[in-house]
């Protein structure tokens, strides 16, 4: 009923390769072309989210990889704050940093109701966060919540999620994507949904393009 899903599916943690992050970047900003009239919701298979970046991946990685991966995921999350219309994800088990990021980024997010984890443990990991993920963070977190969760590394359930404001509502896991549709509808029917969220995001859309400007640059 005009409601778009990508649902993230790489065995065995939906873990996101260069190439994934590739992909859906390219998803993303041809979907901004020609929105879905009834919006986008971002899922995960195999009963995860995402393990965020594929660490085995960044482990082997050489320069040219590095590079890859940090504007990959710089990418990806540009392309998914700059999307116009309705963007809800349904985060169906764990989500790991750049599934984090994710659900921040999202207009409205749902988790599963069962034994998950979710959070931003970059700082243990030893993977600083790149600069759009950095914005979306200041964008979408109170600077106590971006505190305790940039700094601690600390991984929440569902039911704690909603108070790290990781999530909005927590729903049974065998519903969460027919949820995540309806949301999206509900959201798209408003006739100023649009006009609003634009100028909701237009300082973090700002920021996001002096980020590649001054890559450009250099």
């Amino acid at each position: 009923d005009g409601t778009l899903v990508v649902t993230l599916d790489r065995l065995p943690l939906n873990a996101l390769s260069a190439e994934s992050l590739e992909e859906g970047a390219t998803l993303l900003a041809e979907t901004a072309e020609a929105p879905p009239e009834a919006g986008l919701v971002l899922t995960g298979a195999n009963g995860v989210f995402t393990a965020g970046v594929d660490i085995k991946q960044a482990a082997d990685a050489d320069h040219e990889m590095r590079r890859r991966l940090f504007w990959g995921i710089n990418d990806f999350c540009a392309a998914l704050m700059r999307l116009p219309c309705p963007v809800v994800a349904a985060v169906t088990g764990h989500a790991i940093g750049a599934g984090g990021i994710v659900a921040i980024a999202a207009d409205w997010t749902l988790i599963a109701d069962t034994e998950l984890k979710i959070g931003l443990p970059e700082a243990k990991a030893g993977l600083p966060f790149p600069q759009i993920p950095q914005i979306i963070m200041e964008y979408g977190l109170s600077p106590v919540w971006h505190r305790r969760l940039a700094l601690t590394s600390v991984l929440y359930g569902a039911k704690e999620s909603i108070e790290a404001e990781l999530a909005d509502e927590l729903v049974p896991a065998d519903e969460i994507v027919d949820r995540a549709v309806t949301r999206a509808q509900e959201m798209a029917a408003q006739p100023a949904f649009v006009e609003i969220k634009a100028n909701m995001r237009r300082q973090a859309w700002q920021d996001i393009d002096t980020v590649y400007a001054e890559r450009d640059a250099s």
